[in-house]
C-alpha cells in the first residue's frame, strides 16, 4: 500500500501520480471517430499517443503490487549497496554484465514497462557524440564508455528501489541502519523525520520547477534563442530563486498541515515500533546479491 504522503500519490503539473507513465485508464487506446461506421466511408481513425516530453523524470512507485514490493526496503537497500560498492571498484565489463543483468531480471519480474525509460535530451545525446569522439582521439574510448554503462547501471539500480518501495518505507528503512549511532548520541529519530520529508517533497519540488520553467518559457517565447551567455545565466539566477521560493512556502504549508493533524508523531511512533520481518522475497534477492558478488570475485581472480 502507497502511502498517502508519498510521491506516488503526489499531483500536478506531467500527469499527476503516473506522470505520464502509466495509464491510469485501461481503455486509454480508444478509437477516434464519428459514431461506429459514419463519417469518411466508416472509416475510423486511431487515437495518437502523445509524445513523451524528454527530461529525467523522478522515480514513482509502480501502481501495481511487485514482487520485489514484498520485501523489507532495507534488504533492497542493502544488497545495492554491496552490488554498487563492487561494480565502483571493479568497474570491468563482465563486473557490469553480471550486475546488469541481475537488474534486468528484477526489472522482468516487477513487470517494469519501457515508459519508464528516460528521454535524453538532444543536448545530452550530443554531448555523448562529442564525448565519444574526443575520447576515441585520445585513445580512451573504451574507459569513457565504461563510465557511462557504470552510470546506467548505478542510476538503474537506484530507480529499481524507488518505483517498488514507498517513500514512507525507505524512510523506516533509513532509520533502522542509523539505530546504531545512538550509542553516540546521534539524533536519529531527527535525522530519519527530516529524511522522510525530503524524500515526500521532492515531487513537489519538481512540480514547482517544472511551472516556474514553463511559465518562463512563455515570458520569453522566441526571445528566448536570441539571449546572450549573460542573459541565460541572469535567466538561471531568476528561475532559481522563483523555484526555491516556491517551493519553500508550499514546504511550509505542508508542515503546518502535518503538524495540526499529529501526523508526524503518529508515523514516527508507528516506524520505531515497527518489527523488521524478513520473507522468502527477501532470501531471494540476498541469495542473487551473494551469486553476483560470488562471480564478480571468480572473475576477478580468474587469469
Amino acid at each position: 500500500m502507497n502511502d498517502p504522503h508519498s510521491s506516488c500519490g503526489a499531483t500536478g503539473p506531467g500527469g499527476g501520480a503516473t506522470n505520464g507513465w502509466f495509464s491510469a485508464d485501461p481503455d486509454s487506446r480508444r478509437f477516434s471517430g464519428s459514431g461506429s461506421g459514419s463519417g469518411s466511408g466508416g472509416k475510423v481513425a486511431r487515437r495518437r499517443k502523445p509524445r513523451r516530453a524528454s527530461g529525467f523524470p523522478l522515480p514513482r512507485p509502480l501502481p501495481w503490487p511487485t514482487v520485489l514490493g514484498r520485501a523489507w526496503p532495507g534488504t533492497l537497500i542493502a544488497c545495492w549497496t554491496v552490488l554498487t560498492t563492487c561494480v565502483i571498484l571493479q568497474p570491468h565489463w563482465t563486473t557490469l554484465g553480471i550486475v546488469g543483468a541481475l537488474l534486468a531480471v528484477a526489472s522482468i519480474a516487477i513487470r517494469l514497462p519501457l515508459s519508464v525509460a528516460p528521454r535524453p535530451p538532444m543536448w545530452m545525446i550530443s554531448g555523448f557524440i562529442g564525448g565519444c569522439i574526443g575520447a576515441w582521439l585520445g585513445d580512451g574510448l573504451e574507459v569513457f564508455l565504461r563510465i557511462c554503462v557504470l552510470a546506467i547501471v548505478v542510476l538503474w539500480g537506484s530507480g529499481l528501489i524507488a518505483w517498488v518501495t514507498p517513500t514512507a518505507a525507505l524512510a523506516a528503512a533509513l532509520r533502522f541502519f542509523l539505530t546504531p549511532l545512538r550509542l553516540l548520541g546521534a539524533p536519529v529519530d531527527q535525522w530519519s523525520l527530516v529524511m522522510a520529508s525530503a524524500l515526500r517533497g521532492l515531487p513537489m519540488l519538481r512540480d514547482q520547477a517544472q511551472a516556474v520553467l514553463d511559465t518562463a518559457k512563455l515570458r520569453l517565447g522566441q526571445d528566448m534563442a536570441t539571449l546572450s551567455l549573460r542573459g541565460y545565466a541572469r535567466l538561471s539566477v531568476d528561475v532559481i530563486t522563483a523555484i526555491l521560493s516556491a517551493t519553500s512556502r508550499g514546504a511550509a504549508e505542508t508542515g503546518r498541515a502535518m503538524s495540526m493533524r499529529g501526523a508526524i508523531e503518529a508515523r514516527d511512533s508507528v516506524d520505531r515500533g515497527a518489527r523488521v520481518r524478513l520473507g522468502w522475497v527477501d532470501a531471494a534477492v540476498i541469495a542473487a546479491s551473494l551469486l553476483g558478488v560470488a562471480g564478480i570475485v571468480a572473475c576477478r581472480l580468474m587469469p
